[in-house]
């Protein structure tokens, strides 16, 4: 009997060292998962920012790369909530310099800062005043100008001669005192992102030029012409039609600049050009919107680099004479 109650007990104590080694390895197994999943480096994880534009308004994506994450919180930096996924999405509504902290497995942090900027303005062409001014104007020659914009409900129109606006109403007008490029502004209802711009050309007052008397050719005559047998009919021929009768070589505006060029490289005179001046190479002529003379915009450029940027002629009606030239040069600078 002895014997059989030794047999019991060493079958119910093998039982309970069997079901002790079970219940240690579940533990040991568990506790060790947990640290394979949880005690890792923290210099293990990355970060991968990604954005088209840095800027107020743009979708940001933040992505977390570590490979043994298994929880995350994102705090972006501008006291929102906290994001609890590996891929989030966010946008900033104030610009400047935030830092992203995220926390992963709730063990390990790592903090990246990014810069973001003011949002990019982007411009309605519908919102731009549409000037319709002409391309040029004479000094005291009145311009009208008004204003056609939808909802519009104050102007500020500037002219290009003082700083101050000078018209506060939809239409205007202005008379310019000096030439030169002018560039007219329009701000409507106060929004200066949206100006209107046009530029014109202000010239000096017209003045008239001066009529060229053309030399008389008196024809041969026979022997006792002035016998008064028949009446001699007045010649009525205005000065007008006395020039459509000299001869006077034609020039092209290209022509005549290549010989602009001589002058300012002292190759030519200004003599050269008498016959397309019918003899007077002293008419006025405009340079760079100022009143001149050619024969005094000649010996200004002999001997300068020089660039025409414009160059337009005037010619006396039925005639190729020259009667006037507007010229716009600039200087060179070696």
């Amino acid at each position: 009997m002895s014997k059989s109650k030794n047999e019991n007990l060493t079958k119910y104590l093998d039982k309970n060292v069997v079901y002790l080694f079970l219940v240690v390895f579940f533990i040991s197994g568990s506790a060790l998962a947990y640290r394979y999943y949880t005690d890792f480096p923290c210099d293990q994880i990355n970060i991968d920012i990604q954005a088209s534009d840095y800027r107020v308004g743009e979708l940001i994506k933040f992505k977390d790369l570590t490979e043994q994450g298994q929880s995350w919180e994102w705090d972006f930096g501008d006291s929102t909530d906290v994001s609890v996924i590996s891929q989030a999405f966010h946008i900033y509504k104030e610009p400047g310099e935030y830092n992203v902290r995220l926390l992963v497995n709730n063990s390990c942090e790592k903090t990246e800062t990014i810069i973001i900027k003011e949002k990019k303005f982007v411009l309605d062409p519908t919102k731009i005043p549409n000037l319709i001014i002409p391309d040029s104007i004479n000094v005291g020659q009145e311009l009208k100008v008004i204003d056609n914009t939808k909802n519009a409900y104050s102007w500020e129109w500037r002219f290009g001669e003082t700083a101050n606006a000078n018209a506060t109403t939809r239409s205007a007008t202005y008379v310019y005192e000096e030439s030169g490029l002018k560039t007219i502004t329009l701000v409507v209802n106060g929004d200066i992102q949206h100006i209107g711009k046009k530029r014109i050309r202000v010239y000096e007052k017209e003045t008239p030029t001066a009529q060229i008397d053309a030399p008389i050719i008196e024809p041969e005559r026979p022997i006792g012409w002035d016998i008064p047998y028949e009446p001699v009919l007045a010649d009525d021929k205005n000065e007008e039609e006395q020039l459509e009768n000299i001869e006077v070589p034609y020039i092209s505006e290209p022509d005549l600049e290549k010989r602009l060029y001589k002058v300012s490289e002292s190759k030519i005179t200004e003599k050269e050009f008498s016959n397309y001046f019918c003899g007077d190479v002293n008419k006025p002529i405009v340079v760079n919107g100022r009143n001149t003379t050619f024969l005094v915009f000649c010996q200004k450029i002999r001997g300068k680099r020089i660039n025409i940027k414009r160059l337009t002629i005037f010619r006396n009606d039925g005639s190729n004479c020259i009667k006037n030239l507007n010229i716009e040069y600039s200087r060179k600078i070696l």
